[in-house]
């Protein structure tokens, strides 16, 4: 859970940094909007300013420009090209005509080269409210009614609506009459003054009367780049967008797998036991994915286990049952006393078989279960094994078993030595079954692995029969008579102990002529 949450605020944090990251660049990224913005702003200035320059003299150059300067307005400045500061970049761009917007003492100006001269005209802007409006449209208003009053007053709707073209707002000639401003404001337009009307706090406009006239000049409105209208909202979306995102990010692969595990898990509980959910290592729900195939595992394991048992279970007390209900029978029609004693003798040997039974099943139980907390310990092998052996050996005269460790230096070895001693104990029991003379057990070291081997010079377990030999119940063809004895669960423990041991049980052939069983397990094995 601690990976789920770490995950979750490694995102977030990396989604707040790129946005703050975002946010310190925030100049790069609207540069390109501010200056076309300021350029369409200036555009009209320019050309009309350009265009009185070059029907003068350079000579009378600086008078025009004081004279567009009249007023309150900024100052339109005539520099040379020599004497800027800025990038080379943008040194280029003037010398290509284009127009140049700069920052100057933290306000923003715009360049435009005057063509075929080494002069520039710098336009600053201000970034403030009314007085910014003001000071910005002196130069224009000023442009304009001198291009007007070189013309008769007639003609004065026909320029203005030429003159409109050549800028990105529009440029209206109204009367004074038509002029919808507030009292105080027609006063300060009739003082000569630039007045600024603002509408729903988004559309702008800019008056000024010409001169003694009648007439009035009226700019705008500016439309200005969504960019720049809806910033904040824009920055607090992409905000929003960012933590979205992310969220989406950690949420969707979760959200994939909760639901990979809901299905296995449903599936799982309508009766596909073999059902397993598959998760990627790196999804933060693998372990539990892991935790729900092991206990589909364990259970699939236990239900299979337990039909086994219950059949077999059935099958083998069917036998010993009939057998005592046969022999009840019979002795309560006998009146002979040999008979009688005969039945209840064999009625005792079925008792005797069916505790045997109870026992083995008891055990495979015990051991079909999961694997124990098992205690693996060092023990000297050759007094262990002389113990297992004296333990198990019968009372076959004509039958030896002997024991060889093979590597001189193998003193002790690490294993469980109660369990192992079943599992080797079940192993001998089963070659002396079928042995004629001669059982050899041999324990080797060999790459890593302890290996233990029985061997016996009986009829041998054909290849056919290897695969299911350690399968609950399962006995061979030969051993079915009663008399050989088990009920095929020797075998099926042996293997489980060496699977909690890590390893393996086979079946190979003997070098005696008969069967050999070989267990091996690591020499380091760490328990999960």
């Amino acid at each position: 859970m601690g990976r789920l949450f770490f995950k979750l605020y490694s995102i977030l944090v990396l989604a707040v940094a790129i946005y703050f990251v975002g946010i310190a660049n925030l100049d790069g990224i609207l540069q390109g909007t501010l200056e076309r913005y300021f350029g369409n702003l200036a555009q009209g200035t320019f050309y009309l300013l350009e265009d009185r320059l070059k029907k003068i003299p350079p000579a009378q150059w600086p008078a025009l420009v004081d004279e567009v300067n009249q007023g309150e307005g900024f100052a339109v400045r005539l520099l040379a090209v020599e004497s800027l500061t800025l990038s080379p970049a943008k040194i280029d761009r003037l010398n290509r005509g284009e127009m140049v917007i700069a920052e100057v003492y933290g306000a923003s100006h715009s360049y435009k080269r005057i063509e075929n001269s080494p002069w520039v005209l710098e336009f600053p802007f201000e970034q403030s409210e009314y007085s910014h409006n003001q000071h910005l449209s002196n130069s224009t208003f000023n442009l304009i009614k001198m291009e007007l009053r070189e013309q008769p007053q007639s003609s004065w709707p026909s320029i203005t609506t030429d003159l409109s073209h050549r800028f990105s707002f529009p440029v209206v000639l109204l009367t004074q009459n038509q002029v919808m401003l507030s009292s105080a404001l027609k006063e300060a337009l009739s003082d000569g003054e630039i007045v600024w009307k603002e509408v729903d706090d988004e559309i702008d406009f800019l008056y000024q009367r010409i001169g003694d006239t009648p007439y009035v000049i009226k700019i705008g409105p500016f439309n200005e780049p969504i960019t720049l209208n809806y910033l904040q909202t824009i920055l607090i979306l992409v905000l929003a967008f960012l933590v979205a995102l992310a969220v989406l990010f950690w949420v969707y692969p979760l959200w994939r797998d909760l639901s990979r595990l809901s299905v296995s898990a449903e599936a799982f509980g309508q009766g596909d036991f073999s059902m397993r959910s598959k998760l990627s290592k790196r999804s933060v729900l693998h372990h539990l994915a892991e935790t729900f195939n092991g206990m589909a595992s364990r259970i699939q394991r236990l239900i299979s286990s337990h039909k086994e048992l219950t059949n077999a279970v059935s099958h083998e007390l069917r036998t010993p049952i009939a057998r005592l209900r046969f022999g009840m029978e019979m002795l309560q029609s006998s009146s002979n006393e040999s008979d009688k004693i005969r039945y209840i003798k064999s009625m005792n040997a079925d008792i005797d078989e069916l505790d045997q039974l109870v026992a083995e099943l008891l055990t495979y139980a015990r051991f079909d279960r999961d694997r124990p907390m098992l205690k693996f310990q060092r023990q000297e092998i050759e007094p262990w094994l002389t113990k297992v052996i004296r333990q198990t050996q019968t009372s076959k005269n004509d039958l030896t078993i002997d024991f060889n460790i093979e590597t001189k230096d193998l003193i002790d070895a690490r294993f469980e030595p109660r369990l192992l001693a079943r599992a080797l104990g079940n192993l001998l029991q089963n070659s002396q079954r079928y042995a004629q003379t001669k059982i050899q057990v041999t324990f080797t070291h060999d790459k890593g692995y302890y290996q233990m081997s029985v061997d016996d010079d009986g009829p041998g377990i054909p290849k056919s029969e290897r695969e299911h030999i350690f399968a609950a119940f399962k006995r061979l063809d030969l051993s079915r008579d009663r008399d050989t004895g088990g009920y095929g669960l020797g075998l099926a423990i042996v293997q489980r102990i060496s699977q909690w041991h890590g390893g393996d049980v086979t079946i190979e052939d003997s070098t005696l002529g008969g069967a050999r069983f070989v267990i091996r397990w690591p020499v380091v094995y760490f328990e999960k």
